[in-house]
């Protein structure tokens, strides 16, 4: 039986634990009604009281004491199951399911109470370094605060250590394009199914890593050689078909073999997600997946480090421009809502054609150097 050391009230010694036990009144909870008595437990004493007394300095500082049992995960799936009004379209609930991915593979199984500035510090400048946008990581923050913020609400929380993170201070990374010459010695490394298919189809049709992983067997047409891109979409005019190249075709039919042969070798294991650049399980990949292997092709291909997938749509661009497709077609191939954005957005890939301008002029009007 229990048996509470006088004088101390609230911590006593557990005989049945072989240990002390503390507990707090940290009043009702909000949403049961019933009164909450969060424990701890220590092998001693003076360490049980010590535990308390933190318990009872978060109830001070807060007006609560945190559940001991909720982890980052549950608040994270809480919220995404639950999004706000502002995350209405399908779009918005794919990147921000992105989001929550990074987070609960991170941060996911920690203890909320016991999550720190510094974890999240920790985790955003990781996302830094991985070569994140900065926006990117602002919106995976504000998701995390987002979900710690309804935790706090409910009594779960005493603070939100989300709010209190800091962004790394990460430049705007300038997206780069490959040259011909990289492209060949990429496609010309020895590559296997997944990543010749993967590769090729980036570098060759101009898709956004999101609708890479996102692309699904149905929306391919082998025989026509044509993909129409419908997932992980920016906006309406993101939908698009696309005229498939014959070494597009030649990998992807290739990629689809291998897949058979997997499936086979997986049995009733096999998740059938229907997309193009499954897992070796046939589950759909994820961005960050994606992006790490396709980092890894390029080191063995001796192109360096620090590439990123985006930058393949980058090479397509620049490519396209180089041999003298003109604004507009690039723009509908991208899936742009208009040139204009082309211009903007790909304005490095595309200065070889502002000084071709420039050129013309001088030729047009006689003018020679200044």
């Amino acid at each position: 039986m229990a048996r509470r050391s006088r004088g101390d009230g609230s911590v006593f010694y557990d005989a049945a634990r072989g240990c002390w036990v503390g507990t707090v009144d940290a009043g009702r909870d909000p949403v049961t009604g019933r009164r909450r008595r969060p424990k701890v437990s220590a092998p001693t004493k003076d360490e049980c009281k010590e535990l308390v007394r933190q318990l009872l300095d978060e109830k001070r500082r807060t007006g609560t004491v945190g559940r001991r049992d909720i982890t980052v995960e549950t608040v994270v799936r809480a919220r995404l199951n639950n999004p706000p009004d502002r995350v209405k379209s399908p779009v918005s609930q794919r990147v921000h399911e992105a989001h929550g991915a990074r987070i609960i593979t991170a941060l996911g199984k920690k203890r909320l109470a016991k999550l720190t500035p510094g974890d999240v510090d920790r985790f955003l400048a990781g996302m830094a370094a991985d070569g994140y946008a900065r926006k990117t990581i602002a919106d995976t923050r504000r998701l995390l605060a987002d979900a710690i913020r309804r935790a706090e609400r409910d009594g779960l929380v005493g603070r939100n250590v989300a709010a209190l993170a800091d962004l790394p201070a990460a430049g705007v990374k300038k997206s780069r394009a490959m040259t011909l010459a990289q492209v060949g010695q990429l496609l010309g490394s020895d590559l296997d199914p997944w990543h010749r298919a993967y590769l090729s189809t980036g570098i060759m049709c101009g898709l956004r890593p999101g609708e890479l992983t996102g692309l699904l067997w149905e929306d391919t047409d082998l025989d026509e050689r044509v993909i129409r891109v419908r997932n992980n979409l920016k906006n309406e005019q993101s939908k698009r078909t696309i005229a498939m190249p014959a070494a597009v075709a030649a990998a992807l039919r290739a990629l689809r073999a291998q897949q058979a042969a997997d499936r086979l070798k997986a049995g009733s294991a096999w998740q059938d997600s229907g997309t193009v650049f499954a897992r070796a399980d046939g589950s759909r990949p994820s961005e960050r997946t994606a992006y790490k292997r396709f980092q890894r092709a390029c080191e063995r291909a001796g192109l360096g480090e620090g590439w990123h997938p985006h930058e393949m749509r980058h090479t397509f661009v620049s490519v396209l421009s180089a041999h003298g497709v003109d604004i507009d077609s690039i723009a509908d191939a991208a899936g742009h809502v208009n040139a204009t954005v082309t211009r903007v957005v790909y304005r490095h890939q595309l200065s070889d054609k502002v000084a071709r301008a420039a050129a013309a002029m001088d030729q047009i009007f006689g003018t020679g150097s200044a």
